[in-house]
């Protein structure tokens, strides 16, 4: 494909925010165009502004490389990554992310195993790295010099239009990078896209191909899902296609055979939608523990009929279900504790009196146990109770809580030991 084959658009016309556009990155654009090179914003942050959203990001591609680059900038540009090198750029605090023209040279630095790209740092020119890329709304540039949007693919039609078409066949694309059919799920619940028809008949085929993927970069994936605002649609999308049921195995039964676990799993998605849309801060933590929690509850409920005592047996049912699941998704150690730390919290909040209830409430995970604690009780009515008195006793004033807690009403009442 010849460069003079792209179709040029005037930013403006499409009504495309010029105010939104980072200064930063086109002053970085402009430093690597001072030095001989050529360079453009791509990708989705050119898409986010033709939807009338709010880039997060500003990716740069240009037809230097790595190593010119950091000549370039010095000090304020790393190069990262293996599998595709990449240079940072440091400005202002920010990172942003600088990305060498792709190309298609066979004898170059590139390994494919069984079709899928393990490496490759092979460049070429803007009309191969077009080729190169996903999707035809992630495969657009734009010259901020004066600001044309140059796209080879049809992808200003495709937003238009609201379509999520793949650059290529979807076989040879998901083959490729299995990753990209999660970016399918994420990208269309979040842009309100509508898949293709060729991805939609080609990801139910390959969803085992998700497991050839290293289970590290599989979890920043999901996180990327799980905090893109609107996991409640990408959930459904996933089930749809039996996705979620290849990452998440030790669901498929509870989802099969329990209502209260899609529900609780939908609240919990739906409240952090809601949360995200608000601006208010999320963690990988919070959304993890909920996915687990259908497993590892069944596990806790037959280790308390076989006499373990309750905070032992959530502890064996906890490393169980952690090692089940990190064959599929490698869960950092730090995450895993936090994880933990929600489960057990459940089993403290059971207590209602005495000096426990300010060690729970001064816990540094209360606040995320906190609000597991309401989900569970959306949907099982017999914790309601219990949700109730954690939700009075952070209105009330110390010698409130001391009366509460320390009276004999508290003493003489009774709790309900399960965890359900």
């Amino acid at each position: 494909m010849a460069e003079n084959e792209a179709t040029l658009y005037n930013a403006r016309q499409l009504n495309l925010p010029e105010k939104e556009i980072s200064q930063a990155a086109t002053d970085i654009i402009k430093r690597l165009l001072d030095a001989g090179y050529k360079a453009y914003l791509v990708g989705g942050c050119i898409r986010d502004l033709l939807l009338g959203l709010h880039p997060k990001d500003f990716d740069i591609a240009t037809d230097a490389t790595p190593e010119q680059v950091k000549s370039v900038f010095k000090k304020k540009c790393r190069i990262i990554g293996r599998r595709f090198r990449l240079a940072h750029i440091y400005h202002n605090g920010n990172i942003y992310e600088v990305a060498t023209f792709r190309g298609f040279d066979q004898s170059g630095d590139r390994v494919v195993h069984q079709g899928q790209i393990l490496r490759d740092n092979i460049y070429g020119s803007i009309d191969q790295d077009v080729l190169r890329r996903d999707f035809t709304c992630n495969a657009l540039y734009l010259d901020v010099t004066d600001l044309s949007i140059i796209d080879y693919v049809g992808g200003v039609q495709d937003i238009q239009n609201k379509r999520l078409n793949l650059i290529g066949k979807a076989s040879d694309r998901f083959t490729e990078d299995p990753v990209r059919m999660l970016r399918c799920i994420r990208f269309s619940a979040k842009l309100g896209l509508e898949l293709s028809e060729d991805c939609r008949n080609t990801i139910p085929k390959l969803t085992n191909s998700l497991l050839k993927v290293p289970s590290a970069r599989l979890f920043d994936e999901i996180i990327k899902l799980f905090h893109c605002a609107k996991m409640t649609a990408a959930f459904q999308l996933m089930r749809h296609y039996k996705l979620f049921d290849q990452l998440f195995p030790l669901l498929k039964k509870p989802l099969a055979e329990s209502d209260h676990t899609q529900e609780f799993l939908s609240n919990a998605f739906t409240n952090t939608d809601a949360r995200l849309a608000n601006n208010q801060s999320v963690t990988p933590v919070f959304l993890m523990a909920c996915v687990l929690w259908p497993d590892m509850i069944e596990g806790y409920k037959k280790l308390i009929t076989k006499d373990h005592k309750p905070y032992e047996a959530l502890h064996i049912a906890a490393n169980k279900t952690l090692e089940k699941q990190r064959d599929i998704l490698s869960i950092p150690r730090a995450i895993q504790t936090g994880i933990r730390q929600i489960w057990v919290m459940q089993l403290r909040f059971k207590r209602m009196h005495g000096k426990g209830v300010y060690t729970t409430l001064h816990h540094p995970r209360f606040r995320a146990a906190y609000d597991f604690l309401l989900l569970r009780a959306s949907v099982h009515e017999q914790l309601e109770l219990k949700a109730d008195f954690w939700t009075h006793i952070q209105e009330l004033s110390p010698e409130a809580i001391r009366s509460l807690i320390f009276g004999k009403r508290a003493r003489n009442g009774k709790m309900n030991a399960e965890l359900v």
